[in-house]
């Protein structure tokens, strides 16, 4: 019977600080440090796993709220490099942060000092709007790399790219961040500064016969996992896999009766988002190199079907090699998993499908802002197989 009531959204557990989310069953954690009441989403529906996850997340929000509180008396005159420290320790303690994450933005953190110099030792509380749209500039059009005024000439500006600037930038932000939280300061001095846009990439894939050319080159090489570089190279493009979801794939997840590839979590490192775990058809090309590999696999003594299907982890270094031995541009990992997508485009696969392909979680918005155009030169061309 329907009392007129809303549902509750929210629900208590006899866990403390444990809550489900009524609509969706996933659960969170509430925690109160310092006066401050923080949510985190588990990611998870199951209980058991809910509760380990609330305790690592207590043990880490404590731990960064104790640091925080004892910063305030241990920074003398705001000098920023101890803020600089404070929040990348807390970063690396995170345990809801990949792994990929952290190093991006260490490497942000390093950027940030080589692009001011001067920034570590300064003062934060010295620290003026005008500074920071003074380095906002230098770091977009000058490098990514101090340069002494009297040098500058002879050394050819190159900016940051869009990506690496925001991630300095959200590091910037995130010290001033801590510095407001800390009483040091009261307002972002860099909060003016706007996010570069990021530059629209066009892709510069090779022709069929090019592709060919390449993965030969590779397997004709002496080099002794040449053959292994050539098969990763051919299963990266037959598939659209990432990198870690084919050095992760096994033989017990490909279905050759029902012509399935199943990609699956390997580790939080692995699956990107639960799009990413998914069936993709075994296109003809693809199931032809995999029987090949499994006959050649099979002759080894340690073949299970739990064996990694690729010996090797990466081939960046004999992709890179036979590109500049046949004259074309260098190509990554990535740039082969774009292949796959640019050559089912042009094959006719509209795009929200190539999409689900790809483990894409958002319908398509991504595939078409990075393929839309071959759907353009597509139509095109089948239009002008229209005659009267």
């Amino acid at each position: 019977m329907n009392d007129g009531k809303k549902p509750k959204r929210w629900e208590r557990t006899n866990v403390t600080n444990l809550w489900k989310l009524a609509t969706s069953g996933s659960y969170y954690a509430r925690v109160k440090v310092n006066g401050k009441e923080k949510w985190r989403s588990l990611k998870t529906k199951v209980f058991g796993v809910a509760k380990l996850r609330l305790a690592d997340f207590e043990r880490s929000e404590r731990a960064k709220g104790k640091r925080s509180a004892d910063a305030a008396i241990k920074i003398e005159g705001g000098a920023c490099h101890k803020l600089l420290e404070i929040y990348l320790a807390d970063m690396r303690l995170a345990t809801d942060t990949k792994a990929s994450s952290k190093f991006r933005t260490e490497t942000a953190a390093k950027a940030l000092i080589k692009t001011w110099p001067e920034f570590p030792a300064t003062d934060v509380r010295h620290i003026t709007p005008l500074r920071c749209k003074q380095w906002a500039s230098y770091a977009q059009t000058e490098g990514t790399h101090f340069v002494p005024p009297q040098a500058r000439q002879k050394t050819k500006p190159k900016g940051m790219s869009p990506s690496a600037f925001n991630q300095t930038l959200a590091v910037l932000r995130n010290v001033f961040a801590l510095a407001i939280r800390l009483g040091l300061i009261y307002t972002d001095p860099s909060e003016d500064i706007s996010r570069m846009s990021p530059t629209k990439k066009r892709l510069a894939l090779p022709t069929t016969a090019q592709f060919n050319k390449v993965v030969s080159t590779i397997a004709g090489t002496c080099a002794g996992q040449s053959k292994n570089c050539a098969d990763m190279v051919k299963l990266l493009a037959y598939s659209g896999l990432r990198q870690t979801e084919a050095t992760n794939l096994r033989w017990s997840q490909i279905d050759f009766k029902r012509d399935m590839l199943q990609v699956s979590a390997t580790g939080d490192e692995t699956l990107k988002s639960e799009h990413s775990e998914r069936n993709i058809p075994l296109f003809s090309a693809l199931k032809e190199h995999l029987l090949a590999m499994l006959e050649k696999a099979k002759t080894t003594v340690s073949f299970s079907t739990d064996s990694r299907v690729l010996r090797i982890s990466e081939c960046q270094l004999a992709l890179t090699n036979a590109c500049a031995k046949i004259g074309i541009k260098r190509m990554t990992h990535h740039d082969l998993r774009h292949l796959f997508a640019t050559r089912c485009i042009e094959s006719g696969v509209d795009i929200p499908t190539v999409s689900r392909w790809l483990g894409h979680a958002d319908g398509g918005a991504l595939a078409m802002r990075t393929y839309g155009h071959l759907r353009q030169e597509h139509s095109l061309a089948q239009a002008a197989k229209v005659t009267w």
